[in-house]
């Protein structure tokens, strides 16, 4: 190898050092180019997205509460701002309890606390068959003082971690087979839904199945007997529904709302009067016409229509569009659960609160029958909406215990470390014969202790240039001079230069000659000298053709 090969050698030993110094400094910056307040853009941001769409549609929620019930408020309490008022404090307590979801660790909720909790939904449950207030045909009321909450919402949390408990259970860990794992359903999902089922709650109980049907689905199971079993329960709802007078009153009505529009329809047509008065941009915030007691309920389950008349479809489709968004970010947090029973939690949030939504919107439009259901986060009522923010919180949970996934580069940078010789960046050189031998770097270490690279020119200095030998030097005493010295030597050959540059002109051969001549005369054209690739001209048959040879 000639000096000028050598020092090739080295000045890419050198920019190659350089450049990994680089990589690091890129590998060191690369958390804060990819991370959001110290944490993993792709956890973070999620978390971020979901927090901030719930604030905004608790805030319009609040405003569209005051404008949608002013005038009801005035005229039977004196106070424009009374339930306003009270829907600030129902937020301020959910707040504080979508803190407590969000703090105790949801392994904590699906495991050793999740038997007190389901206890205490069970006593609620039963306290509203033997202390509830009936409202409308329904008994899903309990008086606790001077609030009334309604227990059936909060179960929806609770079943919520149930879902997730026995889904992890069976198909994550497998630690039951298919008649326990049945067993618990029945007793940690089944006996609460029935509780709810019959106080009647069918528009909850609906939810909470499809919500059971998702986190099933989330586990990998086949997708037709589970649609197999959602028709089923759909027809099973339809004929229960048809046999209880009020509900096929619901189902008729929705059929032909403007039949018996002053009665049974009447609560339904005023609301499509709302969204045709809208239009585009709407009357205007605070200028609703149907809040004049108009159409009932505009501040609760109607809120929607209200919505619909004072901001448009511009404001119906900036509220379905928070609505995807928040259903989006809590996807994105179960995509990157760290393990199943967080993904089946934060499915299941998703699921309650979008098939909930959808419930409300479907029916407000005449495109569903009316459940009686709230829309989630808009909608006033002290139990909707904390409910509602308790799902929330149990959704930032899982986001604050998700971590990226260890791919094997992680584990192998995990695992390396330098040798404590001298803190320079530069080892000593070592020679690899194809098995790791004393002087390799050890990638058994369970710490990573990080060196500082050194530049280019401090890498030279460690570094000494071996004369690889000049023209006319012979293998042999090469070799034996690279033993003496203790290095080994690398023939490289010819230079690129000297084999793609040959010293004389193209080389024209006849046809006739034979085979044995053109061989030799390559031969002796590529030896000695170490050049080739010449240009010639071959005669073959009746045409001569150039042809390029390399």
């Amino acid at each position: 190898m000639t000096a000028r090969s050598a020092m090739a050698v080295t000045g890419g030993m050198g920019g190659g050092i350089g450049r990994l110094r680089g990589r690091a400094s890129a590998s060191a910056g690369a958390p804060g180019r990819g991370s959001v307040l110290g944490v993993p853009a792709r956890i973070m941001t999620p978390r971020l997205v979901l927090i901030a769409s719930t604030l905004i549609l608790v805030c319009l929620g609040v405003v569209m509460i005051f404008s949608a019930s002013s005038v009801e408020a005035i005229s039977e309490m004196g106070d424009a701002a009374y339930y306003v008022k009270r829907q600030v404090g129902f937020v301020g307590v959910g707040l504080v309890l979508a803190l407590v979801c969000a703090k105790v660790d949801y392994h904590r909720l699906v495991g050793g606390l999740f038997a007190p909790v389901w206890a205490f939904t069970i006593l609620l449950l039963l306290a509203v068959l033997f202390l509830g207030n009936e409202t409308n045909g329904a008994t899903r009321w309990v008086m606790i003082g001077p609030f009334r909450l309604q227990p059936s919402e909060f179960a929806k949390v609770t079943l919520a971690l149930a879902a997730a408990k026995v889904a992890d259970e069976h198909f994550a860990e497998q630690s039951t087979d298919d008649v326990t794992a049945v067993l618990r359903a029945v007793v940690f999902l089944g006996i609460p839904l029935g509780l709810i089922f019959i106080q009647p709650d069918k528009g909850t109980t609906g939810i909470i199945f499809v919500m059971v049907l998702a986190v099933v689905a989330a586990a990998g199971v086949d997708m037709k007997p589970l649609m197999k079993l959602a028709l089923l329960a759909l027809v099973v709802g339809l004929i229960i529904s048809l046999t209880d007078e009020y509900s096929r009153q619901r189902i008729l009505t929705v059929l032909d709302p403007w039949a018996d529009q002053y009665k049974n329809g009447y609560q339904l047509t005023r609301g499509f009067m709302a969204f045709g008065s809208g239009g585009l941009l709407g009357k205007g915030l605070g200028m609703s016409r149907m809040k004049y007691s108009y159409l009932p309920e505009a501040h609760n389950d109607f809120i929607f229509a209200i919505i619909g008349e004072e901001l448009g479809l511009v404001g119906t489709l900036t509220v379905v569009a928070l609505f995807a968004v928040f259903v989006w970010a809590v996807l994105q947090v179960a995509r990157n659960a760290s393990d199943f029973s967080g993904r089946a939690v934060a499915v299941a949030v998703a699921t309650l609160v979008a098939t909930q939504f959808f419930l409300n919107a479907m029916g407000v439009l005449g495109l569903f029958a009316l459940s009686g259901k709230p829309m989630p986060f808009l909608s006033y009522g002290g139990s909707s909406i904390m409910s509602c923010l308790m799902l929330v919180g149990l959704a930032v949970n899982v986001s604050l215990n998700s971590s990226l996934p260890e791919t094997v580069h992680d584990a192998r940078r995990r695992a390396m470390t330098l040798a404590d010789e001298e803190d320079t960046g530069v080892g000593e050189p070592h020679v690899h014969t194809g098995t790791h031998g004393a002087g390799a770097l050890p990638l058994s270490a369970a710490t990573v202790r990080s060196v500082p690279l050194a530049s280019p020119e401090e890498a030279r200095r460690g570094l000494r240039l071996v004369d690889g030998g000049v023209a006319g030097d012979s293998g042999r005493g090469a070799s034996e001079r690279g033993a003496a010295d203790g290095h080994g030597r690398i023939d490289l050959g010819p230079s690129a230069s000297e084999r793609l540059r040959p010293s004389s002109g193209p080389t024209v051969r006849s046809g006739s000659r034979s085979a044995s001549s053109g061989r030799a005369r390559r031969a002796g054209g590529s030896g000695g000298s170490g050049r080739s690739g010449s240009v010639g001209f071959s005669n073959g048959g009746a045409s001569s053709r150039p042809r390029r040879r390399g």
